[in-house]
C-alpha cells in the first residue's frame, strides 16, 4: 500500500514535459510505467521502465520507480543495484541520493548483512530529512535500531524446524492466515487459489477465501483442503478469519462491503447444524470507519482481540481487545504498552490458557520487517515482548501463527523457496522459550438422549471446583449433538450439560497431574420417575462423611434443579466400594447420603421432598478389584422417586 501511493504521487505531480535532459520517448514510456504499476501490473511496468533506462541511463525518477516495484517483488539484489546506480549518477539530486540510500539499506536489510546496513541507514537518517516521505524516514529509523537487535538474533539462532504441510494443504498461490480447532483436528486458512468458478482478476489475480483440512483419524496426515462453503465464502474476498476452539464460530474479514462501516470490518458467522449462518457485522462496538482485521477469540469466549488503524492508538495498526458482557461486545481497549508501538502491530494470536499471546509487529526489536513476538498476561499487565528468534523471524515479513492447546505444535505462513507457492503454511514443534504459560488439553463429547441415542443440543459449562468461576461455555450443535472445549492443564473442573426436560449431567476432570485429552459420550436421561442422577462432583474428607468445599459446585446444580421442578420428591442415595466391612460401609453410605440431603434443605429444599439411603457397597457399577472400578462405586446419586 505504502509502494501503491507513492506511484500514484509521481503520477499526479508528473511535469507536464520531460524532465531537462530526458527524451520525451523515455519520458512517455516512464508515465506508461507508472499507470501499470498503479494497475499492479508490476512486471509489465519494470519491463517498460527498462526500456525507458536504455534510452536514458541517467533517468532518476525511473530509477526510484524501478528500485520500488523491485521491493514490492521483494528482488532485493536487483534493488541494491538501483541504489548503486542512483548514487553514482552524474548529477544526482538530494531526494535520488536519499531513495539510493534507502534502497541499499532495503537490501542489505534483506540479505543480512546488518553491519553494512547499520552504516547505511545512519547515512539515510540524515539524507532523507526534508526529501522523504516522514513515513519512510520513520521506517529508516526502525531500521537502524533493529540492525543491532538482529544482528544479535542471528547469533543466537532458536531450534526451528519447520515442515511444509504439502499439496493436501498447500497450492501454488498463497495460504496464510492458519487458526484451529482446540484438539488439533481440523485447520482454517486463507488462500487466494484458483477457483472453478470465478475468474481471475488480471489486476489482483485470485479473490481470497477461505478453506479448511482435517486429519485423518486413521493415518494422522493431513486431508485435501476444501474451500468452505456459501455463504462463508462469496464472489467477494474472505480472509483473515477465526474459528472458535470448537469450530463452530466464525469471525471473518470482510471488506469493502456496502453494509460495512470501514474499508475492513470483522463479521461473525455460526455453524448451526451443518449450515454458516449468513456473516453479520459486529456493529460499531468492534468495527470502526477505519480498517479492523485479525481477530481472535479467547478459548472461554469472553475476550476479543483484533487489529485496527482506528485513531486513539499508538502508531498505524495497534492491537485492540473487546470484552463480551450482557450479551454483547464492549467498547474496544487499546493493549497499549508494552505490546502496542508507534510502528505497527498485527495479527493476535491469544493461546488457549487466555495469558499468551502471539503478535506481529515491525516495530519492537527484530530482524527489520515484521517478525512474530510473544507476551505474556501477568497480576501486572503484559510481559516485555519477546521475538521468536532467528531463523523463524527474518528479514521479510513473518506475522501469521496459530498454536495447538497444548502449546507443543504451531502453524505458520513463510515464504520458502522449497514451498509450493508464493506463501505456504508450515508446521513445526514449539520449544520451551516460547511456549504458552500453561497448557492445555482437550474435552470432545456428544451429547444423546439416553433412551433412544439421538443427538441433543444442550448447554455445556466447565467450572473450576475450587475457584466456583465458569471457564467454558458453549451449546453442543443441534444437529449432532457435538462440542469441543479446552481445559488449561493444573486444575480440577466439574463439566456439566443442561437441556430442558432433561437431569443435568455431570462429569469431572482431574487435570493437576495429567494432560489426557477426554473423548465422551454424554447420556442425559429425561426427568421422569426412576431417573437417576450421578453426582460426580461430590467429595468427602477420607474415611467420613463431611462435605468439602469443592461440592459445591455441584450441589449448587442440584439446589437450581429442584427448584425448577419443585414438585419432585428424590431419594439421594450414598454408595461405597467393597473395601472394608459391609456394616462399615452401610454405615458410611448412610451418613454421606445424609450430608447431602442436609446441605440440600440447609438451602431451602423442603425436607418433606428429600430422602436419604446408603446403599454400602450393594450396588457397584465398577469392578472392584480395580482402582478405576473402585473409585466409580464410590459415587452419590440422586434418584427421582415421584411427585406430590
Amino acid at each position: 500500500m505504502r509502494y501503491a501511493c507513492l506511484i500514484l504521487s509521481l503520477l499526479l505531480w508528473a511535469q507536464p514535459s520531460p524532465p531537462k535532459g530526458i527524451s520525451r520517448k523515455a519520458y512517455e514510456l516512464y508515465l506508461q510505467a507508472v499507470r501499470l504499476a498503479q494497475a499492479r501490473q508490476e512486471t509489465r511496468a519494470l519491463s517498460v521502465l527498462d526500456e525507458a533506462l536504455r534510452l536514458e541511463p541517467q533517468y532518476e525518477d525511473a530509477l526510484i520507480l524501478q528500485g520500488k516495484l523491485h521491493i514490492s517483488q521483494k528482488l532485493y539484489p536487483q534493488v541494491k543495484l538501483v541504489g548503486h546506480r542512483l548514487l553514482n549518477l552524474r548529477s544526482v539530486s538530494p531526494a535520488g541520493t536519499a531513495w539510493g540510500l534507502y534502497f541499499l539499506g532495503k537490501a542489505y536489510t534483506a540479505e543480512m548483512a546488518y553491519d553494512s546496513a547499520e552504516v547505511i541507514w545512519r547515512r539515510f537518517i540524515i539524507a532523507a530529512v526534508g526529501h522523504m516521505p516522514r513515513a519512510l524516514q520513520d521506517e529508516g529509523a526502525i531500521l537502524l535500531s533493529q540492525s543491532k537487535s538482529a544482528a544479535e538474533l542471528v547469533r543466537h539462532p532458536v531450534p526451528f524446524r519447520p515442515k511444509n504441510m504439502g499439496p493436501a494443504v498447500n497450492s501454488s498461490a498463497e495460504e496464510y492466515l492458519p487458526s484451529l480447532t482446540a484438539d488439533g483436528q481440523r485447520l482454517f486458512f486463507t488462500s487466494r487459489r484458483p477457483k472453478p468458478d470465478q475468474p481471475v482478476n488480471p489486476l489482483r489475480g485470485y479473490d481470497e477465501d477461505l478453506y479448511w483440512s482435517e486429519k485423518s483419524p486413521q493415518t494422522g496426515t493431513w486431508l485435501e483442503a476444501q474451500r468452505m462453503p456459501a455463504p462463508i465464502n462469496s464472489t467477494q474476498n474472505e480472509g483473515a478469519a477465526f474459528f472458535s476452539a470448537d469450530g463452530q464460530w466464525a469471525f471473518i474479514t470482510l471488506c469493502d462491503r456496502t453494509e460495512g462501516l470501514g474499508s475492513c470490518d470483522i463479521y461473525f458467522s455460526e455453524l448451526r447444524g451443518r449450515t454458516w449462518s449468513e456473516p453479520k457485522n459486529l456493529g460499531p462496538n468492534i468495527n470502526s470507519p477505519h480498517w479492523e482485521s485479525h481477530p481472535s477469540l479467547t478459548h472461554d469466549r469472553k475476550r476479543l482481540y483484533f487489529a485496527s488503524g482506528r485513531p486513539g492508538g499508538m502508531g498505524g495498526s495497534d492491537i485492540w481487545y473487546s470484552e463480551w458482557q450482557n450479551g454483547q461486545w464492549q467498547k474496544p481497549i487499546n493493549l497499549g504498552p508494552p505490546i502496542n508501538t508507534p510502528g505497527d502491530e498485527y495479527s493476535p494470536m491469544i493461546a488457549a490458557d487466555g495469558q499468551t499471546l502471539y503478535f506481529a509487529s515491525n516495530y519492537h526489536p527484530g530482524m527489520g520487517g515484521q517478525d512474530l513476538f510473544v507476551t505474556y498476561l501477568t497480576d501486572t499487565g503484559w510481559t516485555t515482548p519477546r521475538n521468536l528468534g532467528y531463523p523463524l523471524n527474518t528479514p521479510a515479513d513473518e506475522q501469521t501463527l496459530c498454536i495447538d492447546a497444548h502449546g507443543r505444535i504451531a502453524y505458520i505462513a513463510l515464504v520458502r523457496p522449497e514451498g509450493l507457492g508464493k506463501e505456504d503454511i508450515y508446521e513445526f514443534e514449539v520449544w520451551e522459550g516460547i511456549r504458552p504459560k500453561l497448557a492445555a488439553t482437550y474435552v470432545r463429547g456428544r451429547v444423546i438422549d439416553a433412551g433412544n441415542r439421538t443427538p441433543l443440543s444442550a448447554y455445556v459449562a466447565v467450572i473450576d471446583i475450587e475457584t466456583k468461576d465458569t471457564i467454558r461455555a458453549l451449546r453442543s450443535n443441534e444437529v449432532t449433538g457435538e462440542f469441543l472445549l479446552s481445559l488449561p492443564l493444573g486444575r480440577r473442573y466439574g463439566l456439566f450439560a443442561e437441556a430442558k426436560g432433561y437431569l443435568f449431567y455431570s462429569g469431572h476432570f482431574d487435570l493437576s497431574t495429567t494432560d489426557t485429552a477426554y473423548h465422551l459420550i454424554i447420556p442425559m436421561e429425561k426427568l421422569q420417575i426412576g431417573a437417576r442422577l450421578v453426582l460426580r462432583n461430590i467429595f468427602f474428607d477420607f474415611d467420613k462423611a463431611t462435605l468439602r468445599p469443592e461440592s459445591e459446585v455441584e450441589l449448587t446444580e442440584v439446589i437450581r434443579l429442584l427448584r425448577d421442578n419443585p414438585r419432585w420428591r428424590v431419594e439421594v442415595q450414598g454408595h461405597t466400594d467393597s473395601i472394608g466391612s459391609a456394616a462399615y460401609n452401610q454405615k458410611l453410605s448412610q451418613q454421606r447420603a445424609e450430608s447431602v440431603r442436609d446441605y440440600l434443605t440447609q438451602k431451602g429444599i423442603s425436607p418433606t421432598r428429600i430422602t436419604a439411603r446408603g446403599y454400602g457397597a450393594s450396588r457397584p457399577i465398577g469392578d472392584n478389584r480395580t482402582e478405576a472400578g473402585r473409585a466409580l462405586n464410590r459415587r452419590t446419586e440422586i434418584i427421582f422417586i415421584g411427585t406430590d
